[in-house]
């Protein structure tokens, strides 16, 4: 009967645990997304409009009672949005150069105050005679002053994380096409 007893303890600490600590969620594709201010250098007049993103791959989607996730379709609506941001956007068949996206890996961290996430994603561009992989390794944090819940804090450090690596991605490429 003890034994009974305790387990049924544990077992509503852990369900007032979770409900305390809320469900995990998909990193948000605006958050993920840069803005005008993020980018801080100049534009590449070649890449102007000649930019698409084809595919993005090995994102996962999020399981509500676990961890918060990056999945493809917010990472690829992060990406395209971004480029369009920096003046690179380019309508379909329009473009001259074409992105594919491979979230090859996403370090995260179980426990802690403040999160750091490191994503690793290989970028792939194609078109007019130019071919180059890209792979971008970047680091974003979140600390508990920006949320108490540790799957919040989770996000926003997948959302940081995943936006600077689409940053330092842009920055390459600009240097790349000449």
């Amino acid at each position: 009967m003890k034994t009974s007893a305790s387990l049924i303890s544990l077992t509503l600490i852990a369900a007032m645990s979770l409900s305390i600590q809320g469900c995990a969620s998909n990193a948000s594709h605006s958050a993920m997304s840069l803005n005008h201010n993020d980018i801080g250098t100049q534009s590449n007049q070649k890449l102007k409009s000649a930019l698409a993103v084809r595919s993005v791959t090995g994102g996962k989607e999020t399981n509500p009672i676990w961890t918060s996730e990056v999945d493809n379709a917010g990472f690829k609506s992060a990406l395209s949005q971004s480029i369009s941001v920096v003046g690179y956007g380019a309508e379909g068949r329009k473009a001259k150069y074409f992105v594919d996206a491979d979230l090859q890996k996403l370090d995260k961290p179980l426990i802690g105050l403040s999160f750091d996430v490191t994503s690793t994603v290989n970028y792939k561009v194609e078109g007019e005679g130019f071919q180059k992989n890209i792979p971008i390794t970047a680091t974003g944090s979140a600390s508990f002053s920006e949320a108490w819940s540790g799957v919040e804090r989770l996000r926003i450090a997948n959302e940081k994380s995943i936006k600077e690596n689409i940053r330092k991605f842009l920055i390459e490429l600009s240097a790349l096409v000449d």
